[in-house]
C-alpha cells in the first residue's frame, strides 16, 4: 500500500488510534516544512526566470526537485527515485537536450510553480490552523487580564468561549493538517515520479540492451572456446595419438610427446581459467571485491593505484557488477585512452558502495561508441544504482559507480 493511502486510511479510522499514532506529527513536519520550501521555491523561480529565462530553468530547479523527492520521507514513505535518463554524451549541452526531451522535466516545473503558489497557500493555511489554538489561548489570557475592570460573568463567558474555540480549532487542525499533507504528497508523487509509460519504455529499452549485451558475451565465449581451448584440445589429442604410436617403436620419443601433451594440457587449463575469470573470477568468489580488484590492477598494462574501504563481504550481485565496471574502465584506460596512471578509490558510504575510477588518459570516452559501458550501466541500473561518466576531450576520465549494497 502506498504511503498516501496509508495516511488516508489512518485519517478515516478511529480518532483515538489516529491521534496516538505518528501520522499527525509526520503531517505537521511535512506541511510546515512545505511552507518554508514553498517560499524558497517562489523566490527561486523568480531568480531563475531573471537569470536564464526558460532555457536554464531545468538546471536551476534541480536542487529543489531533489529536495522535494527526499522530503516525502517525512510522510513515512521512501524517497522518490530520480526518473531522468542519463545523457548519451558528456557535457552540459547534452544534459540539457536530454532534460528538455523528457516529459518529467516539465512536470517538475509545473509542480514547482504549484508549490510556490497554490500549495504554498494550502500549507500556510493548514499551518496557521494548527497554531491557532496557541493564539486563542493568548487571546484568552489577554481577555482574562482585565477581569478586575469588567463584570465577572462576562469574563467567565469569554473564558469559556475561548476554551471551547480552542478545542474546536484543535480538533479541526488535527485533521486538516493530515488532509493537506495527503493532497500535497499525492500531487508530488503524481508529478515527480516517473510515469508508467516512461517506466515501461525505459525497462523495455534496458531489457533489449541487456539481451544484446548477453548475446555479445555469449558469442565472445563461443569464439574464445573455438579459437583457443578447442584448438589446443585438438592438438593435445593429436599429440597423445602420436605418443601412442611411438610407444612401442621409440619409447624415448613417446615420453617426449607425453611431456609435450602435459605442457599443452597446462596451456589449455590456463586458457580456461582466463576464460572463466572473464565470466566470474574465482578470486572474487573466494576473497571478495578488494582482492579481485587488486588482481585486476596487477594484470593491467597501466599503473593502477587501488584504495577500497570495504571491510566485509557484499552481496554477490553488487560485487560482480562493480568488479566488471572496474575491469572495463581499466581496459578502456589502457587500450583506448593511453593512460599513464589509473586510480581506483572508494568504499562504503552508509548503505551504498561508491567507487571512482580515474585515469589521466586522452579522455573523450563516449558510451555510444560501444565501449562496453552501456551494458554495464544497464546492469547497474537494474540494481537501483547509477553509473556516471565524465570524460572531456584531453582528459581526465572519471567513472563513478554508486550501488546500494543492502535493502
Amino acid at each position: 500500500m502506498l504511503w498516501d493511502a496509508m495516511l488516508w486510511d489512518a485519517v478515516r479510522g478511529r480518532p483515538r488510534r489516529f491521534l496516538l499514532s505518528l501520522w499527525p506529527l509526520r503531517a505537521l513536519a511535512y506541511v510546515v516544512s512545505g511552507v518554508a520550501v514553498g517560499a524558497v521555491t517562489l523566490a527561486w523561480l523568480a531568480v531563475a526566470l531573471v537569470l536564464g529565462g526558460v532555457v536554464l530553468v531545468p538546471l536551476l530547479t534541480v536542487p529543489l526537485v531533489a529536495l522535494e523527492r527526499r522530503r516525502l520521507v517525512l510522510l513515512g514513505g521512501p524517497p522518490l527515485p530520480d526518473p531522468h535518463h542519463r545523457a548519451e554524451r558528456p557535457g552540459i549541452v547534452a544534459w540539457l537536450r536530454t532534460r528538455y526531451a523528457e516529459p518529467v522535466t516539465w512536470r517538475e516545473l509545473a509542480y514547482l510553480v504549484l508549490h510556490g503558489t497554490v500549495l504554498l497557500l494550502l500549507d500556510a493555511a493548514a499551518t496557521a490552523l494548527a497554531f491557532a489554538p496557541l493564539l486563542a489561548l493568548g487571546f484568552g489570557s489577554f481577555a482574562g487580564a482585565g477581569t478586575e475592570a469588567v463584570d465577572l460573568v462576562v469574563a467567565g463567558t469569554v473564558a469559556a468561549l475561548t476554551v471551547l474555540g480552542v478545542l474546536v480549532v484543535m480538533a479541526v487542525a488535527l485533521y486538516a493538517m493530515p488532509l493537506a499533507a495527503v493532497a500535497h504528497g499525492a500531487l508530488a508523487r503524481l508529478l515527480l515520479a516517473a510515469g508508467e509509460d516512461a517506466t515501461v519504455r525505459t525497462l523495455t529499452r534496458s531489457r533489449a540492451r541487456l539481451i544484446d549485451a548477453f548475446e555479445v558475451e555469449r558469442r565472445r565465449i563461443e569464439r574464445d572456446l573455438h579459437d583457443g581451448a578447442q584448438q589446443h584440445l585438438l592438438a593435445l589429442g593429436m599429440t597423445l595419438v602420436a605418443a601412442d604410436l611411438e610407444l612401442e617403436d621409440d619409447p624415448k620419443a613417446a615420453r617426449a610427446l607425453v611431456r609435450q601433451a602435459a605442457d599443452q594440457s597446462r596451456a589449455v587449463l590456463a586458457e580456461l581459467r582466463e576464460l572463466i575469470r572473464g565470466i566470474h573470477p574465482q578470486v572474487l568468489t573466494d576473497l571478495g571485491l578488494p582482492a579481485a580488484v587488486a588482481e585486476l590492477a596487477d594484470r593491467s598494462t597501466a599503473p593502477v593505484s587501488v584504495t577500497l574501504d570495504v571491510p566485509h563481504r557484499l552481496p554477490s550481485t553488487v560485487e560482480s557488477t562493480v568488479y566488471f565496471v572496474i575491469a572495463e574502465a581499466l581496459t578502456n584506460a589502457a587500450k583506448h585512452a593511453g593512460a599513464r596512471e589509473v586510480i581506483v578509490a572508494g568504499g562504503l558510504r552508509g548503505k551504498r558502495l561508491v567507487v571512482e575510477i580515474r585515469d589521466d588518459g586522452a579522455g573523450g570516452a563516449d558510451p555510444a561508441r560501444g565501449t562496453g559501458l552501456t551494458g554495464l550501466a544497464d546492469r547497474v541500473d537494474a540494481l537501483d544504482g547509477t553509473l556516471t561518466l565524465a570524460s572531456p576531450p584531453g582528459g581526465p576520465t572519471t567513472l563513478t559507480v554508486d550501488l546500494p549494497w543492502t535493502g
